[in-house]
Formats: C-alpha cells, sequence, structure tokens
C-alpha cells in the first residue's frame, strides 16, 4: 500500500510504517497526508510486503504492539542505511526494551504528537548510498569503518565455523580460562542463532549480550553493567572471565555497528577479547551477518572450526577463499573438531585444506580429538580438566593469541562474576 503527498517516489523521503492497530499509525498516517511535502508514505502489512518495502525505505517505523517486524528486518534496514524509529504504546505493548533488543536507532513514546513523531523520523534525511551488489560473502569493511589506523585490534580475536557440531563454543570457553590465567578476559557470545554460554557457564539471564548492544547504540558504556553475571540463586558462574551472553528467547538480529562500538570498548577495558561468530560462509548465511563480517575485520586473528570430514576440508577452503577475495588480512587458522585419532584421516583432511589454498594458506591446520572428558564436564555443569582435548586447546589458543593482547606478568584481577558470586551467595 503506498500514499503520499507528491505521488511518485521519486526525490521523496521515503518512510515505511508498518500497519499497526494502534491509533498512533492512523495519527501518522493521517499526518503525512495532509502535511508533508516530499514524502512517500507505504504501509507494508505482513511480511511479504515488508521485504519488499525495506529495499527502498529511508525511515521504517514501527511498534511494539504488532510484531510483523523482526530484528533481521531492523538489521536488513540499517544495511540499506535506513533510520529505524520505534514507538512504545503503553498500553497492550510489548515495551521499550523490546524495541531496544530489535536494533531501533530510537523509542518514543505513542504519546507524543503525530508532528513530532515525524519529524523525529524525517531528521535523519536522505539515507546513505545502499551497498553496492556483490557476492554473497558478507563484505568486510575498510579502513574507515575499522578505525583510524584501519588495522586490526591486537587483543581481539574471532571464533568462527564452517559447519556445527565440532565444539565450537568448547572451545572458546576453555581458550578463555587459560587466558585468564594471567589476563582479563572477555566471552562474547555474538552467535544468536543457536546461543548455548547463559546455560554452559551458569550465567544469569538477564543483562547480557542483547543490554550491551542497546547501551552501545546509545553511545554509553556497556560495560561492566551489560556483563552476564550470576544468576541470584547461589550458583556460582562457571570460568575465571567475563562473558557476555544471549539470553534464550532472544530476537535474533545484531546491528553490525552497534556490535562495532562494543568490541572497541571491551578491547580497551580487558586483556584480551574472544568474539563467538556464527557460521560465516557463502550463500544466503553469509548475507545475514554483516556484524559477522564487521567482527571479522577488527580481529586480529581468527579461529575457523569444521567438522574432520572432507566436506568439512571444502568448507574451510571456500571460507578462505572467499576471505581473502573481500580484503580479509588477519592471520587465519584451522581447526576440526572432534577428530578421530587416525593419522591417515588427518593428514588426508589437512592436505586437502592446504592443497587448495595455493597462495593464501591458513596460518595453522589443527585436529582437536574426540574426547569423553569434555561430555562429562558439560553433563556435570563443570570445566574440562586433563585430557588430550583440553591440552590441544590450550595449545590452540596460545597459538592464535600469541603476542595479542596484554599479559600483564601479575596476578590477574577478578572477574566481575566472580566479585558478585560470593555475595549471592550469602
Amino acid at each position: 500500500m503506498t500514499e503520499g503527498s507528491t505521488g511518485a517516489a521519486g526525490g521523496n523521503v521515503v518512510v515505511a510504517l508498518v500497519a499497526t492497530r494502534a491509533p498512533w499509525g492512523v495519527a501518522v498516517r493521517s499526518y503525512l497526508r495532509d502535511h508533508a511535502r516530499g514524502v512517500s508514505l507505504e504501509v507494508p502489512a505482513d511480511r511479504a510486503a515488508l521485504g519488499e518495502v525495506l529495499s527502498r525505505a529511508d525511515v521504517l517505523m514501527l511498534d511494539d504492539v504488532m510484531r510483523t517486524v523482526t530484528a533481521a528486518d531492523v538489521a536488513r534496514a540499517h544495511e540499506t542505511g535506513a533510520h529505524v524509529v520505534g514507538v512504545a504504546e503503553p498500553h497492550g505493548g510489548m515495551g521499550a526494551r523490546y524495541l531496544e533488543q530489535l536494533g531501533v536507532d530510537e523509542v518514543l513514546p505513542s504519546s507524543c504528537a503525530p508532528g513530532e513523531l515525524v519529524a523525529t523520523a524525517l531528521r535523519a534525511g536522505k539515507r546513505a548510498a545502499p551497498a553496492s551488489g556483490g557476492p554473497d560473502w558478507p563484505r568486510l569493511p575498510g579502513p574507515a569503518a575499522r578505525g583510524d589506523a584501519g588495522s586490526p585490534v591486537p587483543s581481539l580475536s574471532a571464533w568462527t565455523k564452517v559447519s556445527g557440531g565440532a565444539g565450537l563454543s568448547e572451545m572458546v570457553v576453555a581458550a578463555a580460562q587459560e587466558l585468564s590465567r594471567t589476563m582479563r578476559v572477555l566471552v562474547i557470545e555474538a552467535d544468536d542463532s543457536t546461543p548455548v554460554m547463559v546455560s554452559r557457564l551458569m550465567r544469569s539471564g538477564e543483562g547480557g549480550l542483547p543490554w550491551a548492544l542497546s547501551l552501545a547504540a546509545q553511545g554509553l558504556s556497556a560495560l561492566p553493567e551489560g556483563l552476564s553475571g550470576a544468576r541470584g540463586d547461589g550458583t556460582r558462574p562457571l570460568g575465571a572471565f567475563d562473558a557476555l551472553c544471549v539470553p534464550p528467547g532472544t530476537p535474533p538480529g545484531i546491528h553490525s555497528q552497534h556490535l562495532e562500538r562494543l568490541l572497541r570498548e571491551a578491547a580497551g577495558r580487558y586483556d584480551h577479547v574472544l568474539v563467538e561468530l556464527g557460521p560465516l560462509g557463502t550463500g544466503a548465511a553469509a548475507s545475514r551477518s554483516r556484524a559477522g563480517a564487521r567482527a571479522l575485520s577488527m580481529a586480529a586473528s581468527v579461529v575457523v572450526v569444521a567438522q574432520p570430514d572432507p566436506e568439512g576440508a571444502a568448507r574451510l577452503v571456500n571460507w578462505r577463499a572467499a576471505y581473502v577475495g573481500e580484503g580479509g588480512s588477519s592471520s587465519c587458522h584451522a581447526v576440526f573438531g572432534r577428530a578421530r585419532r587416525s593419522g591417515y584421516e588427518r593428514d588426508h583432511l589437512a592436505g586437502i585444506v592446504s592443497s587448495n589454498t595455493g597462495a593464501h594458506p591458513f596460518a595453522s591446520c589443527r585436529f582437536l580429538p574426540e574426547d569423553p572428558a569434555v561430555a562429562r564436564a558439560r553433563w556435570n555443569a563443570a570445566l574440562p580438566e586433563g585430557g588430550a582435548w583440553l591440552a590441544a586447546a590450550q595449545a590452540l589458543v596460545h597459538d592464535v593469541v600469541g603476542s595479542g593482547g596484554r599479559a600483564t606478568g601479575r596476578p590477574r584481577a577478578r572477574s566481575w562474576a566472580q566479585r558478585w558470586a560470593p555475595v549471592v551467595a550469602r
């Protein structure tokens, strides 16, 4: 449905106002029709119409009553340069917190006058030119988006995967625990497709990554307020490190610029930051992961995990080619998780990777063995102690981090979770 004061959208500001049963929506539509000039209004009534409108919208307006829009839709609107306004309805709405979790740029109360709502939405003006078309691989930001120096952050490592079931989350936890012996460490679970860290690390579902990103979006400090702390029932969190977890039930979608602000703040406060990302291979999954691409461009070291079979090796090769093709230059390490001890199989898989990455090989190719100790630790809500897997994981993190981070050479300060756990227990 299209309405407008001047007819065609050419040269106009395009406002997409998601259809809602709340009174504010009718008021804004009437105001735009009767008073605004140079504005084209579109009212998508369902997800199909919304997807079509997002490609040309300069401003997206939505409320907390109708749940037509997801965080992924908001992220897509941001990718095209649209300004997203959330309107909080005090009666029957989900609340401002819900809109913030979706990733809107600002939240206004529905009690605002229609003219005020419209003026706020339009002050962003014409959107920036949308990103140009290209391959499905999520484009890595250029130097301007990565800071003045345009170089990766030494104290940041990114951990991602090309296939599930290879033990990525356990690797991140083990790496963080090992580094926390001499450093102040933060783990950021930036994979909201299958979040597990709240349960695995025995952390509270309050706060966490969505809240930290909301603070970052407002230009506020996200740490330590946003950290995933103790549960409040006396349960002691696992790990001698801090964490930003994704609570179960969080709407999917992470704004890339908000994540970058959070990562930069974290890198300035911690000796090392490990950020766990979802799959970033080629295809449709990659095109939805601009936030992951931004994190990759900032990380000094990248770990890519695959299942220990020829398909996993082929995916590693494709990942490496796409990464290099988009200008990625960080040190990348290939890891086969849950690998069998067969020397023949390992040599074969390593040969597939090395012979097909040509002039741009991985910095290393490692194998982490299948180990019952890891399954026992997960079952008992504990961290692995001893065993071949843990030894390989510890060697991996030292190979990856190297001189990155800022080892203090002195006893590490207690994490926020450790500081508050005794208070909660009492």
